[in-house]
């Protein structure tokens, strides 16, 4: 019998501390090291935001270099650094305050939508909203058709191209 990998889940984190006067550390509580998460990321992008002002590139695509540059494309190669501010018991937090960020982006987006436009458009767009599906789900079963005797063992065809398309 096959044993399972060991599987860790951190212990939840508390959440604010006594004070660095009681001899604690603040990093160590959720509260403390979500805020210098933020700040962090935050003044990063802000910073690189700045750099990139004189090629006119917009605030997002600074937020996508400082996500690349503090993730572990390069920052984020440091364990010092990773343990510190991105410690592994801290990314249930951040990873829930980045979905609460996500869903509040999406309702202002749903708000800012204009549906006069979209039906002035509507023909159109959904010719390219239906060509820009099918074509690559279609050349996608080709090439699984194609591939198949090498990629699949023993998978039923109709669901191997479906997951494939």
């Amino acid at each position: 019998m096959a044993t399972a990998p060991n599987a860790s889940c951190p212990a939840p984190m508390k959440a604010v501390s006594n004070g660095a006067f009681q001899h604690e550390n603040p990093l160590d509580f959720a509260l403390p090291l979500l805020i210098v998460q933020i700040c962090v990321v935050v003044t990063f992008t802000r910073v690189i935001a700045f750099l990139c002002k004189p090629l006119r590139q917009p605030r997002v695509i600074a937020e996508i270099i400082g996500g690349i540059l503090l993730g572990p494309s390069a920052i984020g190669r440091s364990e010092k650094f990773l343990n510190t501010i991105f410690p592994k018991r801290s990314l249930t937090v951040l990873d829930t305050l980045a979905n609460i960020g996500l869903l509040f982006f999406l309702f202002l987006v749903g708000l800012e939508l204009d549906m006069r436009s979209i039906q002035r458009t509507g023909k159109k767009a959904l010719a390219i909203a239906l060509c820009g599906i099918t074509v690559p789900f279609l050349l996608g079963i080709g090439t699984s058709v194609v591939l198949r005797a090498t990629i699949s063992k023993g998978a039923e065809a109709v669901p191997f191209l479906v997951f494939m398309g």
